[in-house]
């Protein structure tokens, strides 16, 4: 008894540790208050602050790949320390940078990116060996903590800057403080390697597999759409003649209904499957976000919908990481999610660039919010039909 509780608590730990991870590494998303410093700062033009942006994501599924080849020989301890390691250099290196956009392209682009990658995956995929018969809940805690992760450190970083800090002290601050706890919290992850043994799935089988177009195709068009408006949330609302105040909680209710999302969508997955529940958070987003840029908003209904379409577009983390342990097992878990993941990056590179393309068009979001809840819709047909397909089989 006393040592079976000791091992539960060990499994509950291990997923503590991957949330708080994620809750560090996602600190990413609070980038919108870094890129008005550096340019305030050190005169970084905003070309140059977003292609910082752009090489993190851009270097993640990229860096995932290698990692999830040495997570199964060295297991999800070590993939953490590498992520820690990577993390503090990166932010430590652009903290010392003088302000040479190089450097701080250096130090956060490519290291924290690629700190960001190993760390990602070994939080996703430790509690999902851990708990197999709950991988949706599971995955959507790991994930959700990346979701929340903006909220936290805008705060933390905001009231760091309110006090007089530069951006550079900031960088060091962040760097040394977050670095710490992944390294501390990676102490705790499940350490794979003693479980699994072999190479697994060859890159050649990833990649002549017909399912991994499949979930590379919907988190593609889900997270597209999510993005296409997400850019836009303070203009849409602010065109519509909604308050300061109210655009401001719009954009942290949006993120706190990510995190629900996330976690939601994962426990929902658990009893109907992943395939029927993408269709539903995918079409959920695409009315979500359609009812936002065509609708006379109110505080109330910007609030409401903001709050919508986080949730909505939340679930694109969490299910596509479930439908890829589901399809090809958890073992091939850290193999494959890293293929499935430039579905993601392509939608971060092209969906806001087409909002953005869209509103200079035509002067207004109503178009590109409906296309953004066309493309949604898209994404949720190609799992309808393999819902219905998967129907007729059995």
């Amino acid at each position: 008894m006393r040592r079976d509780f000791k091992g539960l608590m060990k499994k509950y730990l291990a997923v503590l540790a991957s949330f708080v991870i994620m809750l560090c590494l996602g600190g990413v998303y609070a980038w919108s208050i870094v890129a008005p410093e550096l340019t305030k700062e050190f005169g970084f033009t905003s070309a140059q602050s977003q292609s910082i942006f752009g090489l993190l994501i851009g270097i993640l599924p990229v860096t995932m790949i290698f990692a999830g080849k040495l997570e199964r020989r060295l297991g999800s301890r070590a993939l953490g320390f590498i992520a820690a390691i990577l993390f503090v250099s990166g932010y430590l290196i652009s903290g010392f940078s003088g302000g040479r956009f190089w450097v701080v392209l250096l130090g956060n682009g490519v290291l924290a990116g690629m700190g960001t990658a190993f760390g990602y995956l070994a939080a996703l995929t430790s509690p999902v060996k851990l708990f197999p018969e709950k991988k949706g809940l599971m995955t959507g805690i790991a994930v959700g903590g990346f979701g929340l992760a903006a909220v936290a450190l805008s705060f933390i970083l905001q009231e760091m800057l309110d006090s007089g800090m530069g951006i550079l002290e900031a960088f060091r601050v962040i760097g040394l403080a977050y670095g710490s706890v992944i390294f501390v919290s990676s102490m705790f992850l499940f350490n794979s390697r003693d479980f699994e043994r072999g190479d697994g799935m060859s890159a050649a089988e990833i990649l002549r597999s017909t399912d991994l177009y499949r979930l590379i195709s919907g988190f593609f068009f889900g997270s597209f759409a999510g993005l296409l408006v997400v850019g836009s949330l303070k203009p849409i609302g602010a065109a519509a003649g909604v308050e300061p105040g109210v655009l401001v909680a719009g954009v942290s209710i949006f993120a706190i209904a990510n995190f629900a999302g996330r976690i939601s969508w994962g426990l929902v997955s658990d009893r109907t499957g992943a395939c029927l529940t993408i269709f539903m958070a995918l079409s959920f987003q695409a009315v979500s976000i359609v009812l936002l840029g065509t609708m006379s908003l109110t505080s109330a209904s910007f609030l409401a919908l903001s709050a919508a379409v986080g949730f909505g577009f939340g679930g694109n983390f969490v299910l596509f990481a479930k439908e890829t342990a589901e399809i090809y097992g958890i073992e091939n878990l850290g193999l494959v999610y890293p293929y499935v993941s430039f579905g993601y990056s392509l939608g971060g590179l092209f969906g806001p660039v087409t909002g953005g393309l869209l509103y200079d068009c035509f002067r207004d979001y109503r178009h590109p919010a409906v296309v953004a809840g066309m493309i949604s819709m898209i994404g949720a047909s190609i799992f309808l039909v393999e819902c219905r397909k998967i129907k007729k089989r059995s």
